[in-house]
């Protein structure tokens, strides 16, 4: 069945369930028994601002349209209205001016109306049972949106044959902030409603002509998108008029372009600068004469240095405009050679731009299946491609010659056998990482270890209060574990780069099972002494976190990195809800003394595990530590990469958030939600169980976004889900938000160690990490500080509020440093190469 037959059977088959969901509602709701006059007068009203608002609608260049009906719908969802009146308002109040079977065909006009009732129906479903809450309100809100992507989005992926998550990503590219700034527009449309007279419900038309204005503004900016799009390709055409054998090059190169960068799954505003870059790639060839480009004949040596100049003499165009910035780049670079022996630069392998690499494949492609003054004869798509397979992994990357394979045979019908390396890269999976020996060993002797820390935590707190009945004593152990990372932070950094970091990590776990074993003993005999054990056993954590971490980029390819940091990320949330659960029965059982040598026992398996990770790169970094010149080394890498600085700043605010929140999060239990102990249970499970399952699904979402995006989304969505949590008092949405918590937080940590570990050459890597870890616990040890006093003043809500949003802005303005929000985990290996025809191609 095709795909355009797939997309008209849904289309129907959604219109006609959800016009039978709408008359099944109004049957059982009966409004004509049921209703007052004040529901039916405000279900006209907004049937009629709805039509006023989707009266013309907008096309996108996804083939879709856009409205802003979301605002009127998302208010008969606010006020609320009935289930039955919000799906009259969705079913007839989004008609558009297209007329069905001329403008618009039968079956997208019922799956319009289907798309509604659902869209807008169900969150009044969820409005009747939550009621006007702020949980209710972004529970609708997320409902409403989540159904209209997923609904539209489905018929387009049918229709084009395209994968849901490309579909749903184009679709929202450019229009993000008008399908959530709509619906939010609705909460002040319900709020103007619920007046009981007439006329104060009149008033709520005076917000159509901001809507009417805000409609017009993204006309308007359609229309410049398109114009702007069509005058690249009409500057090309400068080139491509001079000869006449290439006219329509430049455009089909960016149009091929464009499609091979979505099947690389680059972001979409990268895949539309790279078609651009393919249009204009032969803007320079303007500054070579007739003579030159036109000869017929073979090019003489000077000619070829002549035409050579072409890369650069676009590019010099292109960059004195601050906004093709990009694209200057990508048509500089788009003949050099993936063996380095390309021009202008003679740049090497990934040094190469992606965009460029990708250009040069499709340029060439182009230009032997189209005849040329120098070239007459013509090859076929499928001669063509196999010609520049051949030239796979010298000329071209073979990633980039199996995406353009795949459009060659989807577009020409050509088969194309396939061959190791030409096909699109296989996603890494987890049972490849785990088939590495050294990262297996490391990753289950570090899973057993971290088991065992929340044993030695749980046991530490338990202890000292049962043996001195004081909180103040409790709270100066869990500082005796704190203080060392932010007192040898700098200090360790040096070391872990100058030694064998495996052996300093077996050293680490043996010293800390000698001094674990130690803790109860000094319990119960001299209590300072459990102050300093506790403090030394931190202090060879300080050494220890940084080694590992810097270790692990060595023991698995680049491709595997995030989904190591995922398996070992998802194995510590595991072992610490294992942990803590079971520390609690074992201190009910016996006693807090088994916690101690348990943990113990953990630090000498990880000891003996560490035995078979062995540090193959310590001779290339060297062993002479000179402590003051190495800290200050490290300290100026950190500060000269754009990437590091960017995400070490946010990893301070995400820090100081979480020192806040965590801290009174049993405030919240007992006190806000009035829930006790088993509150407190609860909401510290939803946290775990969310950073379980984060952890594997961000490792997943690497391979579809940049990581810099994904992080930076991650730390808002974490900032959003804890404001909700301030104004939740029901204990079920709380566990809700703070389950999504966990999940975000596992988005934004696992792209951001291993962007900081990519980013960091193994010779500096464990200063890096050791500054990391040196920011982590001062700011959450600034975030405990801040807390108390906060919470004690204006109430542990506030504080989720304010940290909440103190975390949203902060990544919103992360938006705005390209170095953080383009930052990628993408293996350069996978980009595109070079161009095998000539100087004039």
């Amino acid at each position: 069945m095709s795909s355009s037959s797939l997309a008209s059977r849904y289309a129907w088959g959604l219109g006609t369930i959800g016009l039978a969901f709408w008359g099944l509602t109004i049957q059982q709701e009966g409004p004509w028994a049921n209703s007052n006059t004040h529901e039916l007068t405000t279900t006209v009203i907004l049937v009629i601002l709805s039509l006023l608002s989707a009266f013309s609608p907008i096309p996108t260049r996804g083939g879709g349209t856009l409205t802003v009906t979301l605002a009127p719908l998302f208010g008969a969802v606010a006020v609320p209205l009935p289930p039955w009146a919000v799906m009259t308002v969705a079913a007839i109040g989004t008609i558009d001016s297209r007329i069905p079977g001329r403008q618009i065909s039968w079956g997208r006009f019922l799956m319009n109306r289907g798309m509604y009732i659902f869209a807008a129906g169900l969150p009044s479903f969820l409005i009747r049972e939550t009621g006007l809450t702020p949980w209710g309100y972004g529970a609708a809100l997320a409902l409403m949106l989540g159904l209209n992507t997923i609904l539209i989005g489905v018929f387009f992926a049918l229709h084009e044959g395209k994968s849901l998550v490309s579909t749903i990503r184009a679709a929202y590219a450019g229009n993000g902030l008008t399908y959530v700034a709509l619906p939010l527009t609705g909460i002040l449309v319900g709020h103007l409603l619920r007046a009981p007279a007439l006329v104060d419900q009149l008033i709520v038309f005076l917000l159509f002509m901001p809507l009417l204005i805000y409609r017009a503004s993204i006309q308007k900016q359609r229309r410049l998108d398109t114009w702007l799009r069509d005058s690249y390709i009409m500057q090309s055409r400068v080139v491509d008029k001079r000869d006449g054998q290439t006219f329509g090059h430049s455009q089909r190169v960016g149009e091929l372009c464009e499609g091979v960068a979505r099947l690389l799954r680059l972001p979409e505003e990268e895949c539309n600068t790279i078609r651009v870059g393919g249009i204009l790639h032969d803007l320079g060839k303007i500054a070579i004469p007739d003579s030159i480009l036109l000869k017929p004949g073979k090019l003489t040596p000077e000619e070829y240095e002549i035409i050579k100049t072409h890369p650069v003499e676009g590019a010099q165009i292109l960059a004195e405009h601050p906004e093709q910035r990009e694209v200057s780049e990508i048509v500089h670079h788009h003949h050099e050679r993936w063996d380095g022996a390309g021009y202008p630069d003679r740049l090497k392998g990934e040094m190469i731009p992606v965009g460029s690499r990708i250009v040069n494949a499709c340029d060439a492609f182009d230009t032997i299946t189209q005849a040329r003054v120098f070239r007459p004869t013509v090859k076929t798509p499928a001669e063509a491609i196999r010609e520049l397979r051949e030239l796979a992994g010298s000329w071209y990357d073979p990633q980039v010659i199996g995406a353009l394979e795949k459009i060659v045979a989807e577009r020409w019908g050509v088969e194309i056998a396939a061959r190791p390396g030409s096909e699109l890269e296989v996603s890494p999976t987890y049972q490849e990482a785990l088939a590495v020996r050294p990262f297996r060993l490391l990753w289950v002797g570090q899973a057993v270890s971290y088991f065992g820390d929340t044993m030695n935590t749980a046991g530490l707190a338990i202890m000292l209060f049962v043996l001195t009945r004081s909180a103040s004593i409790v709270a100066l152990g869990l500082i005796a574990k704190a203080i060392p990372t932010v007192l040898f932070g700098l200090v360790a950094g040096p070391l872990v780069d100058r030694v064998n970091r495996q052996r300093l990590m077996i050293f680490a776990d043996l010293t800390r099972a000698i001094l674990t074993v130690s803790i109860p003993f000094f319990g119960y005999y001299w209590l300072p002494g459990v102050f300093i054990a506790v403090f030394l056993i931190a202090s060879a954590s300080a050494f220890f976190n940084p080694a590992k971490q810097a270790i692990l980029p060595n023991l698995v390819p680049g491709r595997l990195l995030v989904r190591a940091n995922g398996l070992v990320s998802s194995s510590e949330k595991t072992m610490e809800l294992l942990g803590y659960s079971l520390a609690g029965l074992i201190v009910a059982a016996v006693s807090w003394l088994p916690l101690f040598l348990i943990d113990a026992g953990t630090y000498l398996f990880s000891a003996v595990s560490l035995l078979g990770v062995p540090d193959l790169a310590v001779r290339a970094r060297g062993t002479s530590l000179r402590l003051a010149s190495d800290v200050v080394e490290g300290l100026r890498f950190v500060l000269r990469n754009a990437v590091l600085r960017s995400t070490m700043t946010l990893t301070l605010v995400v820090a100081i958030f979480f020192g806040m929140t965590t801290t009174i999060l049993v405030v919240m239990a007992y006190e806000t939600l009035k829930g006790g102990a088993s509150a407190y249970g609860f909401i510290e499970a939803a946290i775990g169980a969310g950073a379980i399952v984060g952890a594997l699904i961000a490792a997943e979402l690497v391979n579809r976004a940049r990581a810099g995006t994904l992080l930076l989304l991650g730390a808002g969505g974490v900032g959003l889900a804890n404001v909700f949590v301030g104004f939740s008092t029901n204990l079920s949405a709380t566990i809700v938000f703070l389950l999504l918590g966990g999940i975000l937080n596992m988005v934004y940590y696992v792209p951001l160690i291993s962007v900081t570990q990519r980013e960091s050459p193994d010779s500096v890597r464990g200063r890096v990490m050791a500054t990391r870890f040196l920011l982590v616990q001062g700011g959450y040890l600034a975030g405990m500080a801040l807390a108390g006093p906060m919470s004690d003043r204006f109430g542990a809500p506030m504080v989720f509020v304010v940290g909440g949003l103190f975390l949203v802005v902060a990544a919103l303005l992360g938006f705005a440093f390209r170095s953080i929000r383009m930052a990628t985990l993408r293996d350069d290996s996978s980009a595109v190469a070079v161009l095998k025809a000539t100087a004039s191609g």
